[in-house]
């Protein structure tokens, strides 16, 4: 999988969607959010990752070294301009090169390249719905996405925000090969890589059930399946970072 490739692709069709929808256009997944916020919040993630990766840092880089992105039509050309230079550092750098992260896990430059290509894909689909045309994300890049939420980031997120809940979810790709099984624990989530019974589970093409695990998606398009407890499928939209 080439997540520079990725990156420099989704990034560019993400700009384009904006230009195509404009700045106050809203992002449905995000509300409050509109696209200038959208261009700002990715911009600076972009920024952030291509300086955590050049620099080598061993801690969080300070948040005052990332300015405000303004909400005008230089937000266009600002967004441009950290992409390049996010490309450029990624593709520069080799994945082992030790660097800060906040899992506190592979503490590599790797880490950086699969952490932004993943972001970049659900937001290009973000500012893609804003401007009323979404095109689908490619499974590979999809079933990574569902991997790495699962497997890395909701440990991250999702550990101790609710010390309620002991449920499992199966999450299953029809199209390619991706099958998961998260278990939580009094709020504490374990996943394996396997085929389960879950007391939830969802089914479905690769992009749809990435954006369905993101909550980009609802059961019951695009070829999306639930089985099990409905009740966890508002239980999930909680729980996704």
């Amino acid at each position: 999988m080439d997540h520079i490739a990725d990156v420099q692709r989704d990034g560019q069709s993400l700009l384009d969607a904006a230009r195509a929808a404009g700045l106050d256009a809203p992002i449905e997944a995000c509300p409050g959010w509109d696209v200038a916020r959208l261009l700002g919040h990715t911009g600076r993630v972009l920024w952030r990752n291509a300086v955590v990766v050049r620099e080598g840092l061993e801690a969080p880089p300070d948040p005052e070294r990332f300015a405000r992105f303004p909400a005008t039509e230089e937000a266009f050309t600002r967004f441009a301009a950290e992409l390049a230079e996010a490309v450029d550092a990624l593709a520069a750098t080799d994945p082992s090169t030790a660097c800060w992260n906040f899992t506190g896990e592979d503490l590599t430059a790797g880490f950086w390249q699969r952490r932004t290509a993943n972001e970049l894909a659900i937001h290009r689909v973000d500012a893609e719905q804003a401007a009323g045309s979404v095109r689908p994300v490619d499974p590979e890049r999809a079933v990574d996405g569902i991997d790495e939420l699962l497997t890395v980031l909701l440990r991250v997120s999702a550990t101790g925000t609710h010390p309620d809940l002991s449920a499992s979810f199966h999450l299953h790709c029809t199209d390619v090969d991706g099958e998961w099984l998260t278990v939580f624990t009094d709020g504490r989530p374990t996943t394996t890589r396997e085929h389960a019974k879950g007391d939830l589970a969802v089914r479905g093409p690769a992009s749809p059930l990435f954006l369905w695990a993101w909550n980009r998606a609802t059961v019951g398009t695009d070829g999306l399946e639930s089985f099990g407890d409905p009740a966890l499928l508002d239980a999930w939209t909680t729980i996704t970072p």
